[in-house]
């Protein structure tokens, strides 16, 4: 009744048009409309019953409830991460849940591998509504080939849903081959355990290693070093400086990390080693004191001298000085390391020398784990009891058998000599000394050389030629009744000798003088020309 009353009240409502016609065709349309929906309503409203609130709220009850709504991103959703595989890699699956119910729910991804009966699950992952997060799990390649999987998402609270479950499959590649060689052993005293090895990695994927490196000795191991590395395919070096270890082999082992070499891998290597020992044999100790005959009480010097004969290093240790009687440490002393085929000396000081005849001493050497001694016996000086003389009496006696024995001699000698010999007044050998005295005080005179500065003495009485010392030119000096000499004349410091022309150089300023020729010995007078 009030729908048709609506459409009524729209036919009164509608305008009137100018063309009868149309407005006629409109009318019959909504009338007709109008009693088709009558005929259609009038059963219904007749046998409706009322509704009954109680059975109401039942009906509608499940829609009130909370749940959750958990769906995958497209087609399967799974996505797997860390291919290409190899046999014993892990590799994580991924998948995309989202959540479009109103509550909040777990989800885990489990993963079954079909050929080894062998499952996975990851851990259980919160969606609240209307979110979307990542749920994963990690597997294991446990065969090369093509391996089957199956997954599906367990959801707590919630029956299976076919929806969120699907398969894959992995291409699987064989295993890497891990080798571990010892290329190379050296142990030296100086610079310890130096060991050099290689790591091969067949071709695939860089992969992580720990290498360990350990010691046995006497059924014992021990491990020395630790090193991780990341090793890519194809031959690496890798060095171990291991120190001075107790050790007659060596280990090594090659540790994959997160991985599995193949069954044909050599991931271990050991070997025999010597240690550097000194051989007592081949260390010697010596020692030199000084005084060679200590007194009681005084200070004595002892030089050590140290040798290394051997083939390895004798290590720093020290040196002792060791009284025999008692085992006393009088001095000690460390000293350094001693090379192969050389030698060390050091002084230690002994202050106080034992009151003994005798002293019998120990020097020990100990390096290397070793001990070399030598054993000597030092002589003390005596002392003189009752009389203390300042000198020693069997040497002033051979010294007094000397004197004697000299003077005899002597004087068998001077007998000899004065019978062969004429006497000698005092007068004469007293005339004898003045005369020698007068002739060595003889009074001289300062000239100068003709051909350069040289100052010289002469005897004031001296006539004739006189050599220089200096230049070594002969020149004339004092007055002479010789027949006169020929005269050279020149304005220069320069001039010829008149019998071989010589050239000669007299001073302008010493002119005239007197001059020989060194060459032919002629003499003549050297004149300034012009003069």
């Amino acid at each position: 009744m009030h729908i048709l009353a609506i459409f009524l009240g729209l036919i009164d409502t509608m305008p009137i048009q100018a063309n009868s016609m149309r407005a006629l065709l409109a009318n019959t349309a909504l009338i007709s409309v109008a009693i088709i929906l009558l005929s259609c309503l009038g059963p219904h409203t007749q046998s409706a019953p009322e509704l009954d609130p109680t059975q109401m709220g039942g009906k509608y009850a499940d829609q009130s409830n909370n749940s959750t709504n958990f769906t995958t991103s497209g087609g399967s959703g799974l996505a797997v991460s860390g291919e290409p595989g190899y046999v014993g890699d892990t590799l994580t699956a991924s998948i995309i849940v989202t959540n479009s119910g109103n509550s909040t729910g777990t989800v885990s991804l489990a993963i079954h591998q079909i050929s080894v009966e062998e499952a996975f699950q990851g851990p259980q992952i919160s969606i609240s509504p209307g979110s979307t997060r990542e749920v994963s799990t990690p597997f294991k390649l446990t065969s090369s080939g093509t391996n089957y999987f199956d997954w599906h998402l367990i959801i707590s609270g919630d029956s299976d849903n076919p929806q969120l479950r699907g398969n894959f499959t992995v291409e699987v590649i064989p295993s890497q081959v891990l080798n571990l060689t010892i290329d190379s052993v050296e142990w030296t005293s100086s610079g310890g355990l130096h060991l050099e090895t290689s790591v091969f990695l067949s071709d695939g994927r860089s992969r992580e290693i720990t290498l360990e490196a350990s010691t046995g000795f006497q059924g014992s191991s021990k491990l020395l070093q630790s090193i991780q590395i990341s090793s890519d395919p194809g031959r690496r070096t890798v060095t171990f400086e291991l120190g001075h270890p107790s050790a007659d082999v060596i280990f090594l082992e090659a540790i994959p990390l997160g991985w599995q070499p193949s069954s044909n891998s050599l991931n271990s290597s050991q070997m025999n080693v010597d240690e550097p020992l000194v051989n007592l044999d081949s260390i010697y100790v010596e020692a030199s004191f000084n005084p060679e005959k200590p007194i009681p009480g005084s200070r004595v010097i002892v030089t050590i001298s140290l040798e290394n004969m051997g083939l390895y290093e004798a290590q720093s240790g020290s040196v002792r000085v060791i009284s025999s009687s008692d085992q006393q440490i009088l001095a000690q002393r460390d000293v350094q390391s001693v090379m192969p085929d050389s030698d060390l000396t050091t002084d230690v000081s002994l202050s106080d020398w034992p009151a003994s005849d005798s002293v019998g001493l120990e020097i020990h050497w100990q390096t290397s784990g070793l001990t070399s001694i030598k054993y000597f016996t030092i002589e003390t000086e005596k002392s003189q009891e009752g009389l203390d003389l300042p000198f020693d009496l069997l040497a002033a006696g051979y010294g007094l058998f000397a004197g004697v024995l000299a003077i005899l001699v002597g004087t068998l000698v001077w007998r000899a000599v004065s019978t062969r010999t004429p006497s000698t007044s005092d007068l004469n050998l007293r005339e004898t000394k003045e005369s020698a005295k007068s002739i060595s005080k003889q009074e001289k005179i300062e000239i100068q050389c003709s051909f350069c500065d040289q100052r010289l003495m002469v005897p004031h009485d001296h006539v004739g030629g006189v050599r220089c010392p200096a230049c070594s030119m002969e020149f004339v000096v004092g007055e002479t009744e010789k027949t006169p000499h020929s005269v050279v004349r020149s304005s220069e410091d320069t001039l010829n000798c008149p019998e071989c022309e010589q050239a000669l150089r007299v001073k302008l300023e010493d002119r005239p003088v007197m001059s020989r020729c060194p060459v032919c010995k002629t003499q003549f007078m050297a004149e300034a020309e012009g003069v």
